[in-house]
């Protein structure tokens, strides 16, 4: 079930839209989709993993997007070359993207005299836009938002409920902030002296570039000199920590609970898996993959894939983690091992004895 209303399309038409090749009734009607197991006889579902082609033989959907070579059970079928890019491109079809319940600049939003707004920008109530803010053309802020003083937000943004960007930060064009997200926060920076934490000024600021896309209840901290960096296309999930000064390169994957520690460089096209983690001042090379509760404590190269805490190499964790489960029958191996070389050490010494 989904929450937001398709509109109705021919199955024929669908398969156009999506790039497809299909088999099966073109004047199909399609209202929806759904997922392969639930799908109705008025849905389309997809396959993309190996995994659910158990549930083809017996799906109801009224269509379903697979591979180009797909050779299993099905009546109606959309073939595509990609097909989850293809699902992706069926659900723009049918549901397109969320619609904002508001438009224009609402009476109970605060904007400074000096702050710019562009033409189409939509404040709803309660936003706070500070002095000498510029938001760009046809950009949305909802209920709670503040906007600290000289932050640049640009054109197309989305800011959902209660996010807060502080002062100096640099959003680019088609940035969308999901709600409580905190961007240029103070950075994490003290210098210990005389038995006392003693606060650095954070005095640089956040850059996060074009087409960015940030989860709900993400912090990013600002710089204590220069710009903490998020590259274009770099997309969050919720509750990622980004530390100071830290360079994210472009179109980065960033899912749950991951943190990166501050004056890390991230090369383009990284993935970190939920809950991993890298400590500071390390250079990430691009097209490196972090697997879940991944703990990286020295430097990666490019387009190597670690997995564990501390990270190593994949395939090398992989045989850690067939051996562990072993470790106590192996260790109980050990210890009798160890009493047999014992016994025929002391047999030998008896039959060494004095004659």
């Amino acid at each position: 079930m989904t929450t937001a209303k398709a509109r109705e399309i021919t199955l024929g038409e669908l398969t156009e839209r999506i790039g497809g090749r299909l088999d099966g009734p073109a004047d199909k009607l399609i209202r929806g989709a759904n997922a392969l197991a639930e799908a109705k006889q008025d849905e389309v579902a997809f396959l993309a993993n190996v995994r659910y082609e158990r549930f083809m033989a017996d799906t109801s959907a009224g269509a379903v997007i697979v591979a180009a070579d797909y050779d299993g059970p099905g009546e109606s079928l959309i073939r595509c070359q990609d097909p989850y890019f293809a699902f992706r491109e069926a659900m723009v079809v049918l549901y397109g993207f969320r619609v904002h319940p508001f438009a224009g600049i609402d009476p109970q939003a605060r904007i400074d005299p000096s702050a710019k707004l562009g033409q189409n920008v939509s404040l709803a109530q309660f936003v706070t836009v500070g002095p000498d803010v510029q938001i760009g053309d046809g950009s949305v802020l909802y209920p709670g938002v503040f906007v600290g003083p000289s932050c640049r937000i640009g054109r197309d943004c989305i800011l959902y409920p209660n996010v807060v960007i502080y002062d100096h930060t640099v959003l680019g064009d088609r940035v969308s902030v999901h709600a409580c997200t905190v961007i240029g926060e103070d950075g994490f920076g003290y210098a210990t002296h005389a038995g006392r934490h003693e606060k650095i000024p954070q005095a640089g600021w956040v850059e996060i570039a074009d087409d960015v896309e940030i989860g709900a209840c993400c912090a990013l901290d600002r710089a204590a000199v220069g710009a903490t960096v998020i590259g274009p296309g770099t997309k969050f999930s919720n509750l990622v920590a980004i530390g100071h000064g830290a360079k994210v390169g472009r179109a980065c994957l960033f899912v749950a609970q991951a943190g990166i520690a501050g004056s890390t460089t991230i090369g383009d096209y990284c993935a970190f898996a939920g809950q991993s983690g890298v400590v500071g001042h390390l250079n990430i090379g691009s097209r490196v993959r972090v697997g879940a509760q991944a703990g990286v404590t020295r430097d990666i190269p490019e387009g190597q894939e670690v997995l564990g805490s501390p990270a190593i190499p994949l395939s090398l964790c992989r045989r850690v983690f067939t051996v562990t489960p072993q470790l106590p029958e192996l260790r109980r191996q050990l210890k009798k091992l160890q009493a047999e070389v014992e016994g025929l050490k002391a047999r030998l010494g008896e039959d060494e004895g004095p004659s």
